[in-house]
């Protein structure tokens, strides 16, 4: 399933020339408002925190979020992830992909070789060998 459509905007970017609009700042801007967060400003204020706490208290809560969903993707999606493997057959290490046509997609009756199947019915709608001709269970 793929990512949906982003629903959050930036609060501020940092456009330039003809591409600068409302929320565009500036390099310097951008280190004063980083310096502030870095000294705690925001919550100094008594006041001032007081308007801000619950919107600073979701975005907290945002980060978290986004901080787990990292964890995760590093963890059991991404690089990290070691699901289990499957069996290294005459097909390499993508293993033993069984009776496939040519192209490795769903084989055709040329396809097919009894030769590798058992020689004894198996279980229901399973193939066997039934002295050269392919039968199903």
């Amino acid at each position: 399933m793929a990512l949906g459509d982003r629903k959050s905007s930036d609060i501020f970017n940092k456009n330039a020339g003809g591409s600068k609009d409302a929320k565009s700042i500036d390099t310097s801007k951008e280190t004063e408002i980083k310096n502030k967060f870095d000294r705690g400003e925001h919550i100094e204020d008594a006041g001032m925190f007081e308007n801000l706490a619950p919107a600073l208290y979701a975005i907290q809560q945002l980060t978290e979020d986004i901080e787990e969903l990292r964890r995760y993707i590093t963890a059991e999606v991404g690089d990290g992830a070691q699901g289990p493997q499957g069996p290294a057959g005459p097909k390499g290490d993508k293993g033993d992909t069984g009776a496939r046509g040519a192209d490795g997609t769903t084989p055709t009756i040329t396809d097919l070789n009894g030769s590798s199947l058992p020689t004894r019915s198996g279980s229901r709608g399973t193939l066997w060998n039934d002295r050269g001709t392919v039968k199903v269970s």
